[in-house]
């Protein structure tokens, strides 16, 4: 036997991010360009799984529930791409800017009455 197992350690130890504006509704998605990475960061496997899964904008929520992650533990890792260039997070909409529910549920059964 090779000796002790240690465990896997996805955020470095970290419970927070360097990012405390994001939210569990931004959104995050690849740049389809990114950086070239200094040689002294390498990306763990769960940092390439959300750069993968970011083709498209996906909210945090989103990300945690595909990976099957804590949400804590995605924004610290969403955070550290952000840190380094490799992705774009946009702010969730204000609560201000939202649509009605009820206006939407109206939408919707005109849409169904079109058809």
């Amino acid at each position: 036997m090779s000796g002790p197992v240690r465990p896997y350690v996805i955020t470095g130890g970290r419970s927070r991010s360097t990012r405390p504006e994001l939210a569990l509704e931004s959104l995050v998605s690849a740049l389809p360009e990114p950086p070239d990475l200094p040689d002294h960061v390498l990306l763990n496997r769960e940092h390439r799984r959300i750069l993968g899964l970011c083709h498209s904008l996906l909210s945090i929520a989103e990300v945690a529930a595909h990976l099957g992650l804590p949400l804590g533990v995605v924004k610290v890792l969403v955070g550290d791409l952000w840190d380094l260039g490799a992705v774009q997070v946009l702010p969730p909409v204000p609560q201000a800017e939202r649509l009605p529910a009820t206006l939407l549920e109206e939408v919707l059964v005109g849409l169904r009455q079109l058809r």
